[in-house]
C-alpha cells in the first residue's frame, strides 16, 4: 500500500471529524460529537498505518525530517487526547486538539521530503533527542489546550455568561488538573530532549548548539513554557498574562517545528 494513500485517507477523515466537531458549537448535540470522534479514530488508524509504513520502508523511527516529525507529533497528540477522553470524557478538547492534529498532518502532506533509509552517521543520541522533544511537545500542546479550556471556564464563571463552549467543558478542577499534569510531564520530557540535543551537538560539532531558527525557537518555547508552568504552581494560571505567554509559547514551538530540516 502506498504511504501517500494512508496519509491522504487520514487527512480526509481528520478533516471530516474536525468540521463535524466544530459544528457542535452551534447545535450543542452530543451525537455529532460521537460521530466526529469515530471519524477521528478512523483517521488515527490510517495515520498509524502511514507511520508504520515509513518505519518498515526506512528502518528508522519517523523522526528524521519535517513531514515525519510533524506527523508523529500529530499522532502522539491525538493518542494522548483519546486517552484523556476515555478517562475524563472531555468533549471540549476536540475544538482545540482536532484542528491542531489536522493542521500538523496537513503540513506533513504539503512538505515534500523523501523518505530514505537510515541516514549515514545518524546516532541513537540524535534519535533520542528528536523522540523526547516530540513527545514533550505533544504533552505541552495538550497542556495548552486544556489550559485554554480552564481559562474559558473561569471567564464564564466570573462573568456568568454561558458561552458556546459551556456545555462541553468539564469542571474547572478537571481542566486545571489535566493541564498541569500535561504541562509538567511534557516540560520534563521536553527538557530531557533539549539536553540530549545539546549533548549530540557537542559530540558532532564540539559546540553546545547552532543558533538557527529551530534551536532559538526551541529555547524560547522552553522558557515560555517554564513561565506558564510556574503560573500553575503559583495558582496564577487564569490571568490574561498567562494566556498571552501560552499563545507565544505555541508560536515559538511551531517556529521550532517548522525549522526542522532533513537530516
Amino acid at each position: 500500500m502506498s504511504p501517500n494513500l494512508t496519509l491522504y485517507t487520514a487527512l480526509a477523515l481528520y478533516a471530516a471529524g474536525t468540521v463535524m466537531a466544530l459544528a457542535t458549537l452551534f447545535t450543542r448535540e452530543k451525537r455529532p460529537q460521537h460521530v466526529a470522534l469515530g471519524m477521528m479514530i478512523a483517521g488515527f488508524v490510517a495515520h498509524t498505518f502511514w507511520i508504520g509504513t515509513i518505519c518498515v520502508r526506512t528502518g528508522h523511527p519517523p523522526l528524521t525530517n519535517l513531514p515525519e516529525a510533524v506527523g508523529f507529533i500529530a499522532w502522539t497528540i491525538f493518542a494522548v487526547e483519546l486517552a484523556l477522553f476515555i478517562r475524563y470524557r472531555v468533549h471540549a478538547a476536540s475544538f482545540f486538539v482536532y484542528p491542531l492534529v489536522l493542521m500538523l498532518l496537513t503540513l506533513s502532506a504539503v512538505v515534500h521530503e523523501p523518505f530514505i533509509k537510515t541516514p549515514a552517521g545518524i546516532s541513537r543520541l540524535f534519535i533520542t533527542h528528536i523522540f523526547l522533544t516530540t513527545i514533550g511537545v505533544a504533552g505541552l500542546l495538550i497542556g495548552l489546550a486544556f489550559g485554554a479550556l480552564a481559562w474559558a471556564q473561569d471567564r464564564a464563571l466570573k462573568t456568568k455568561n454561558r458561552g458556546a463552549l459551556w456545555d462541553w467543558i468539564p469542571s474547572l478542577n478537571v481542566c486545571k488538573t489535566v493541564s498541569y499534569r500535561a504541562l509538567a510531564i511534557g516540560f520534563s520530557v521536553y527538557t530531557l530532549g533539549i539536553l540530549a540535543g545539546i549533548l549530540w551537538s557537542y559530540r558532532t560539532t564540539a559546540g553546545l548548539m547552532d543558533l538557527r531558527v529551530k534551536q532559538v525557537g526551541a529555547v524560547i518555547a522552553w522558557i515560555l513554557f517554564a513561565i506558564v508552568l510556574q503560573a500553575y504552581i503559583n495558582d496564577t494560571y487564569r490571568t490574561r498574562r498567562t494566556a498571552v505567554i501560552g499563545a507565544c509559547a505555541f508560536v515559538a514551538i511551531m517556529v521550532a517545528i517548522l525549522g526542522i530540516h532533513h537530516v
